[in-house]
Parts: C-alpha cells; structure tokens; sequence
C-alpha cells in the first residue's frame, strides 16, 4: 500500500500546476480512503476509482452504484472529507 501513495504522490508531484486526473486500481486507494467510502456507503458496487488534482487539491474521487442509484463522491487523502458531486 506504501508503494501505491508512493506512486500516486510521484505521478502528481511530476504534474504542472494545471488539472490531472487518473485512473487507479482499488488496490491503490489508501486505507484510510476506503475505510472512509465503506463506512459512508456500506453497500456500494461497481466502483471506478481516480486520482485527481484540481485546483491545487489533491483528492479521490470513486463512482459507483449505491441501490438503484449511479453517485460520485470525492474523498480528501486522509479520509477525513467524503463530498458527493
């Protein structure tokens, strides 16, 4: 898993000041991320997982199927923050 953030911190300290996005494998989500998703959306399925930079924040950003529902939540590196767009 401390391989994973070292990638991810690498791919977007190697980004320009402008906006980035990338795809990620769950395996890479940090722990405290997915501790904070599953906690906030126990049933979720089907979820695709990105890496993001916008506007100088870092976060993760995961859509999914909650029930018979399509979401799409950001969730702050350490887990704290978990914002559905």
């Amino acid at each position: 898993m401390v391989r994973a953030l070292f990638i991810v911190a690498v791919l977007f300290a190697s980004c320009s000041s402008s906006d980035s996005e990338f795809e990620i494998k769950e395996s890479e989500v940090p722990p405290n991320v997915m501790a904070a998703f599953k906690a906030k959306y126990p049933s979720a399925r089907d979820a695709s997982w990105e890496a993001e930079k916008e506007d100088g924040q870092f976060f993760f950003e995961v859509e999914f199927t909650d029930g018979n529902k399509d979401k799409e939540v950001r969730i702050t590196p350490d887990g704290a923050s978990v914002v559905e767009e």
